[in-house]
């Protein structure tokens, strides 16, 4: 479709594509209205898109005079994307493998528990959805981790770090990846109140089995820092202090995440920080409140939400991303 020489023709596509994936189904004329382009156009684009498999067209709404009018569906199934996720439970890696539609509608999810992680660990991810007939043409994996160009410099999992995981994925595949720090894609995914160009969001994970990690989302952008490095929080105390900390004495844990938690109020001072970890209760998140009121003199009202899964959140994030990516992919094929 790019062969007709018009700079502009991408930038149409996507717009009608943006327009079709808000409605679902739509005539020709409210596309145009929606896009501002000509019916003559929508209609000529609709077929091109129609001959790739994007989008179908039929005859089936009446207008006043009584001539049908044509309605394009857009078809969520044309390419897919998959998210992969991890979360502690009972001492354990659980992966979660989930496919989306391009309307970000999930058609399928599954878990498997992975002790000992390798860059084949996800094969029998990809094999299923091969199988289910499913058009993956994305991969994201929000992962804890810091990445290098194509290489975890950082992890929870060594069988991953170091050059081949995401380039295997990719030639073994043939799907594009994407990967995010898990607590980024978290945080990213989490539903604030507020959220706005200026708004700044914190979050903190405390998976017991590994050292904790936060994330930080400035309006609709993650924050990554120089190397990727934003949000190793764990050498604020030091790894071994971490593996050391008994979750259970109360006393010790406010104290530790307390003083982490002042350290990110007076670098970022974020509008509300989420913590995530299955020993949190609501009393233990007042007791944090109080104890950081008296840490920043009342100068600063550090607000907190403490959620036991992050799961939820991790694959709300995960998807989001995949959204948008995808939508860049589907930019490039025009």
């Amino acid at each position: 479709m790019a062969q007709t020489g018009d700079p502009r023709l991408a930038e149409h596509i996507d717009s009608l594509r943006g327009a079709l994936l808000a409605r679902g189904r739509a005539t020709r004329a409210e596309l145009a209205a929606d896009t501002g382009l000509s019916t003559m156009t929508v209609g000529k684009l609709l077929s091109a898109m129609e001959l790739r498999g994007e989008v179908s067209q039929d005859e089936t709404v009446k207008a006043a005079s009584g001539r049908p009018s044509v309605v394009a569906r857009y078809r969520g199934e044309y390419a897919h994307f998959a998210t992969v996720t991890v979360c502690q439970r009972e001492g354990r890696s659980v992966f979660a493998f989930s496919v989306y539609n391009l309307f970000g509608e999930r058609v399928h999810r599954s878990e498997q528990a992975v002790d000992d992680v390798r860059q084949e660990s996800f094969d029998t991810f990809f094999e299923q959805s091969a199988a289910r007939g499913e058009r993956v043409r994305l991969a994201v994996f929000a992962l804890p981790g810091e990445i290098r160009g194509d290489s975890l410099y950082i992890s929870d999992f060594e069988g991953l770090m170091y050059g081949g995981f995401l380039p295997r994925i990719r030639a073994r595949w043939g799907v594009e990846t994407l990967f995010e720090n898990d607590v980024n894609a978290a945080v990213f995914g989490h539903p604030f109140e507020r959220r706005g160009e200026e708004s700044v969001h914190a979050g903190v994970y405390f998976p017991r089995r590994f050292c904790p990690g936060a994330g930080l989302v400035i309006g609709e952008r993650i924050l990554h820092g120089h190397g990727s490095f934003a949000g190793e929080v764990t050498f604020i105390h030091g790894p071994q202090a971490w593996a050391a900390l008994d979750y259970g004495d109360t006393e010790r844990v406010v104290r530790m995440i307390s003083e982490l938690l002042t350290a990110v109020g007076c670098t970022v001072a974020p509008q509300s920080t989420v913590l995530y970890g299955d020993f949190l209760t609501e009393e233990l998140v007042r007791a944090l409140e109080q104890r950081l009121r008296e840490r920043f003199c009342g100068q600063f009202d550090m607000r907190l939400t403490g959620e036991r899964d992050i799961a939820p959140d991790m694959e709300r994030g995960a998807r989001c991303l995949g959204l948008r990516k995808m939508r860049e992919l589907l930019r490039r094929m025009d």
